[in-house]
């Protein structure tokens, strides 16, 4: 099924301005060349990749890839799995810069503002980094009423690859 939790993310981040690409790995097979052209075309400052813990490793090594491709872009992890293994995923996965706990809407549109501006994100609510040899962690982010949020963006998902409940 198509994933909402991205979708809406990016329906988030379009609402405020930003150019937005999902690459959906379940329904491409992953190859090290698609993620280089994807970048190579779209030049994105941050990746974002989420992952449940069954497909973390594949995953984290799309996080390795991204940074062996080109180390200037800043990664970002965020899912129920990350949010609970900070301090393991990022000792692990020296690759990874942040992770966003918990739900992402406002921490993404906070960093990705803060990273606009050239200004620090150390005060962010949701953020988990590495400061130094350890773990820093700014706390957790604000209740999202999804409500509140714009619509998902579907739009960025390639509907016709997915089969859900039957259809």
């Amino acid at each position: 099924s198509p994933p909402l939790g991205l979708a809406y993310l990016a329906g988030v981040m379009e609402s405020a301005g930003h150019e937005v690409r999902i690459l959906d790995l379940v329904v491409f097979p992953y190859t090290r060349n698609l993620l280089t052209s994807t970048l190579e075309a779209f030049q994105p400052d941050l990746a974002g990749i989420t992952a449940v813990t069954m497909n973390f490793h594949e995953a984290a090594q799309v996080v390795r890839d991204i940074k062996a491709i080109n180390p200037e872009i800043v990664t970002l992890m965020g899912s129920p799995h990350v949010s609970f293994t900070i301090e393991q995923t990022l000792a692990d996965l020296p690759e990874l810069d942040l992770i966003i706990v918990g739900e992402g809407e406002q921490a993404l549109t906070d960093l990705v503002q803060a990273f606009q501006e050239q200004r620090p994100w150390t005060d962010i609510k949701g953020l988990a980094y590495r400061q130094g040899r350890h773990i820093a962690y700014t706390g957790p982010g604000p209740f999202v009423d999804f409500e509140s949020l714009p619509l998902p963006a579907r739009h960025l998902l390639p509907l016709g690859r997915y089969k859900a409940l039957g259809l």
